[in-house]
């Protein structure tokens, strides 16, 4: 008999889980050529249980999990008040107003449809709030922006994640 995952909203006592996921998945994505002493700081100041626990205090943010008998799978974190520096012309349409502002899936739990639902779960918060979804996604991630693409994403700008003497290339995507 086959296990299957669930999402629900995280809660306090998932913050720990939350951080060790996310230093996993962050580390993967972004630590190509090693870890340097900026990656480390980055890591264990920003992806903490702590930064959790206040991230879950902020209104304006949803945090879902996904889990599968008691195991953390992948997460979304979705701010409701960022919007996307956009032209002019982008802005006239339907507003970048919520951001996806993380998704993370476990390697191992890829392909199973997580990361889609995760997804489609925060299209349907903003649209719940007459806004379009957008996110920034590492140049360097193929993966996941195969991923996006697949899903009727488009590269709408740049955006540059600065980390000590580090410039990383991301790209801004929205449907």
């Amino acid at each position: 008999m086959a296990t299957t995952w669930t999402l629900r909203s995280a809660v306090p006592g998932d913050a720990n889980r939350l951080a060790v996921l996310a230093a996993q998945v962050w580390t993967h994505t972004y630590c190509k050529q090693g870890i340097n002493q900026d990656i480390a700081a980055y890591v264990l100041n920003s992806l903490t249980p702590a930064a959790f626990l206040v991230m879950l205090q902020q209104p304006q943010l949803r945090l879902t999990v996904a889990e599968q008998d008691g195991f953390l799978l992948a997460y979304a974190l979705i701010d409701t008040e960022s919007c996307a520096s956009l032209s002019d012309a982008e802005r006239a349409q339907p507003t970048y107003g919520v951001e996806l502002a993380t998704l993370y899936v476990q390697a191992h739990a890829a392909g199973q449809g997580i990361g889609s639902t995760l997804l489609h779960h925060a299209e349907q918060l903003a649209a719940s709030q007459q806004a379009r979804l957008w996110l920034k996604v590492n140049a360097q991630n193929d993966r996941a922006i195969r991923f996006y693409e697949q899903h009727a994403y488009q590269r709408l700008g740049d955006w540059y994640f600065e980390l000590g003497e580090g410039r990383y290339l991301n790209y801004l995507m929205g449907q």
